[in-house]
């Protein structure tokens, strides 16, 4: 089948990733395969024209120097995620005028909204960063009564939303969206019979989000 067997995507072929970044560096190489974020670009000889600062570009031996530079990736799984959506979508702007006989539209901006669902897990709200600690203040202790508070994360959310996640298996695609987004919400309840969930709302906070395709070796 075109596209490998994971052409028609389900539930089960998607996870999502948290994305941090090390210092921008000016010299070397890029590592081939590995992910970067565009810290500054000078001419097209390292990034090709129309990738622009603070986008996601593929490592494959290029040149970084002290006009372009680059910050390399670390994905995370956030094992304590259940499910995401994101959705596009358009204004629908009204161009009718009186000698028109059927209504006449134009499109406005692009608009991405999105939720991401997950479930409290101790270990993943019991660390710095966390869902959890984008809202509140955590503090960590351990047996020997050693205290960590982890005041709130304000920092940068990178996203990388896996619809296809098999990034290894020989013929497949594996394929992500990868943007800076805001959460607005996190929740902490219980209810008999049922597990202890939250939800957030998601937009995007800087570039636009890219949809990106990979084909494994």
């Amino acid at each position: 089948m075109a596209g490998g067997s994971k052409e028609r995507l389900v539930g089960a072929d998607a996870s999502l990733y948290k994305m941090t970044f090390g210092t921008p560096l000016a010299t070397g190489t890029m590592t081939s395969g590995s992910w970067y974020l565009i810290a500054s670009i000078s001419g097209t000889a390292t990034f090709p024209t129309g990738y622009t600062v603070g986008d996601l570009f593929l490592g494959k031996g290029q040149t970084l120097n002290a006009g372009n530079t680059a910050s390399l990736a670390t994905p995370t799984l956030m094992s304590d995620v259940s499910s995401f959506t994101l959705e596009f979508s358009k204004d629908e702007i009204d161009v009718t005028t009186l000698a028109d006989d059927i209504k006449k539209y134009r499109g406005g901006k692009t608009d991405m909204s999105g939720t991401v669902e997950g479930i409290n897990f101790i270990s993943e709200m019991n660390k710095s960063g966390s869902v959890a600690n984008r809202f509140v203040r955590v503090v960590s202790a351990t047996a020997d009564n050693t205290a960590t508070l982890h005041t709130v994360d304000g920092s940068p959310l990178y996203g990388q939303f896996y619809i296809q996640d098999d990034t290894t298996t020989s013929g497949e695609t594996s394929a992500f969206l990868f943007g800076q987004i805001e959460l607005y919400g996190w929740s902490a309840g219980a209810s008999v019979g049922d597990a202890q969930s939250w939800s957030s709302g998601i937009r995007m906070a800087s570039n636009d989000p890219i949809l990106y395709f990979k084909a494994n070796s």
